[in-house]
């Protein structure tokens, strides 16, 4: 896991069109775009819009989901989703993104393995694999590669991280795009990719929101 960028960097150059996976929330296309491709989705936080002929996209909207497709975007990425599944590992979030207080990241499913939390400050989309037979399964969804950062790499029985944010004002305002990734170790299995989370630092206004989640 601690080589998983280097590793996603290599992915991402040497991935095919035909073998593009990626998971994420479905949402409606609400207004026209530039993308002109029949394009009736996108993936929430991300710049990634979705079409189908096969698959009714319509029925998963709000669902966390991987999908499934080549990319045939031209002016804009647009995936003609052929497949769709329950998204394989997820990220949820809890907490207050103000200045000095804390928020919790949980990766799922929990299990031994390793995980790996990251951070940027706008989205981005470098797909990696489709997995069997990809190392990685997923798409990385962050401002690769300047302006992606670590926040956790760590081992253990639940992919469970606090974050405290910095206790500083010039952080307000500041959107944060997260993603996770998580590997069973017991077998080892392949590097599942998470949706995005994004959050706005907002001005400081105690008390702190609880992180039970």
């Amino acid at each position: 896991m601690k080589t998983i960028l280097a590793m996603a960097s290599f992915a991402a150059f040497a991935a095919t069109q035909s073998q593009v996976c990626v998971s994420g929330v479905v949402q409606p296309v609400t207004s026209p775009t530039i993308c002109m491709q029949g394009e009736t989705h996108y993936l929430a936080g991300t710049s990634l819009f979705l079409r189908s002929t096969v698959v009714p996209l319509a029925q998963f909207v709000g669902q966390n989901v991987r999908v499934q497709g080549p990319d045939i975007g031209l002016v804009c990425r647009v995936l003609d989703v052929t497949a769709i599944f329950p998204a394989p590992a997820r990220l949820e979030s809890c907490g207050t993104p103000m200045p000095g207080c804390s928020m919790r990241f949980k990766l799922t499913p929990g299990a031994i393995g390793q995980y790996g939390l990251f951070g940027s400050l706008g989205p981005g989309f470098a797909p990696l694999g489709c997995a069997p037979p990809d190392v990685f399964d997923g798409s990385l969804l962050l401002g690769w590669p300047l302006h992606t950062f670590v926040i956790a790499l760590f081992t253990g029985p639940a992919g469970d991280y606090v974050w405290p944010l910095p206790n500083t004002p010039a952080i307000q305002g500041v959107q944060v795009w997260m993603q996770g990734a998580r590997q069973d170790i017991g077998p080892i299995g392949p590097i599942q990719f998470t949706n995005l989370v994004r959050f706005t630092i907002v001005p400081f206004m105690p008390p702190c929101g609880g992180i039970n989640c």
